[in-house]
């Protein structure tokens, strides 16, 4: 779980954001339509949703509630192709700009998944790390 002093620098640096980087908060409602569709969503992630909303994180746009179920309609296809992607235990939160999931590993690590070579990297070792160097948090 993202420390409560962390919790609280993250929402002050993401409201101070010019506009446009972001998605609005989710709603109880909209995670809880999620939820009965798709999956149970990372406590981590679940508390940004619901504090921050979504949008850039580093170089990286980050989904919102609106924009989580495509992402995981698309990726759940993907994963059922031959050689199609391998870490369909992950919870994806995105894609990079050239089409490759990011996402929280059942471990809580932050990975990509490249398509082209289908190998997996470590982007950070939790969901509050990355948000922290992505948001340039000391």
């Amino acid at each position: 779980m993202i420390s409560p002093e962390n919790q609280k620098k993250i929402v002050a640096v993401w409201k101070a954001r010019e506009a446009g980087l972001s998605y609005p908060p989710a709603t109880d409602i909209e995670i809880a339509d999620f939820i009965d569709c798709c999956r149970e969503i990372p406590e981590d992630y679940l508390w940004f949703l619901k504090n921050c909303g979504g949008g850039v994180v580093g170089a990286e746009w980050i989904d919102g509630i609106d924009s989580l179920h495509g992402t995981h309609t698309k990726f759940d296809e993907e994963c059922a192709i031959p050689n199609g992607y391998t870490i369909k235990e992950s919870f994806v939160i995105g894609w990079d700009g050239a089409g490759n999931p990011i996402a929280i590993s059942p471990e809580g690590k932050l990975i990509v998944q490249w398509h082209d070579s289908r190998t997996i990297e470590m982007l950070a070792p939790s969901f509050e790390s990355w948000l922290l160097k992505g948001l340039e948090i000391g």
